[in-house]
């Protein structure tokens, strides 16, 4: 009967101990998840933070926002360096998007483990961290596109700051090639209009070769006349421009210069002798008067 009694008492000391173990281990499994639902808490309160700080970024950077900007609707505006900052802005705020989608999938995790007991809160967590995603998902493809947008920008910048490279090298070479045809041009037109003058004695004009005796006399049959020499060299003239030179001079107005070229003296207004001699300074009243040839040469009586 002892031992029957010693064996009960032990029994239920052994139920005391068995209780008291389930008891402190449910205290304690309580207040696990009772820590892990708070931290849960305060992780979906900081990824709320964390996102308006993000949307912020956005709406900071000059000229995005959170819809995408097509290239039609902006133009190519901003200094290189203001793309750069902003490029970088865009990018800053991609890598913080991609931080938190990491934490929001970490988070969604905790909640699985958690236990049954919180279902609703479980359930209402999970819901909150879906729509943080969500929007995270929603951020990222916009920033991504103004990513894509500034680079793209920065892409046709470039190509266009080459066209103008090739097109300024193109204008300086056709600005230097417009300059050597207008060169050649003038002076083309210089040489058109140039003349040659020359006037002096019958004996002066042979020695100097500008003109030379032609024809055959012999004792007192036949006769010689002076010709202009049948190539002209211009060294032995005095040069003159049609255009500008009006006035020819001699060197003894008192007398009187036969024209032994062609030109004709309706275009003088010169003292014209009755035998078509000139008398003093020739003076031209039409470049027309160089028609007729532009070698002029009078000969002094």
């Amino acid at each position: 009967m002892r031992r029957i009694i010693f064996a009960l008492v032990a029994a239920g000391a052994l139920a005391g101990c068995v209780s008291k173990k389930r008891y402190d281990d449910l205290v304690l499994e309580q207040q696990r998840v009772s820590e892990q639902k708070d931290s849960l808490v305060n992780d979906v309160l900081a990824t709320t933070q964390m996102m308006a700080d993000i949307n912020s970024d956005l709406v900071a950077v000059k000229g995005l926002g959170v819809s995408p900007v097509s290239t039609s609707d902006r133009p190519l505006t901003g200094t290189a360096e203001n793309r750069a900052v902003m490029l970088g802005k865009v990018r800053e705020v991609i890598a913080r998007l991609n931080a938190a989608e990491q934490q929001i999938v970490a988070g969604k995790k905790r909640i699985s483990a958690m236990s049954a007991t919180y279902a609703s809160e479980k359930k209402q967590l999970s819901e909150q961290l879906d729509a943080y995603q969500k929007t995270i998902t929603d951020l990222k493809a916009s920033a991504e596109q103004q990513e894509a947008l500034i680079t793209q920008q920065k892409q046709q910048i470039t190509t266009l700051a080459g066209r103008v490279d090739t097109l300024t090298q193109q204008s300086a070479v056709l600005s230097t090639e417009k300059a050597a045809v207008r060169d050649t041009l003038t002076h083309v037109v210089d040489l058109a209009n140039t003349v040659y003058y020359a006037v002096g004695t019958k004996d002066e004009l042979v020695k100097r070769g500008i003109l030379v005796p032609e024809g055959s006399k012999f004792l007192v049959f036949g006769s010689k006349t002076l010709e202009p020499a049948r190539e002209l060299k211009p060294e032995l003239f005095q040069r003159l421009d049609r255009r500008r030179d009006t006035v020819l001079t001699v060197p003894e107005p008192n007398k009187e210069y036969k024209i032994i070229t062609r030109q004709s003296p309706t275009y003088l207004s010169a003292n014209i002798q009755q035998n078509g001699r000139v008398k003093g300074d020739l003076h031209v009243t039409s470049p027309a008067f160089w028609d007729a040839g532009k070698y002029l040469i009078l000969v002094r009586d």
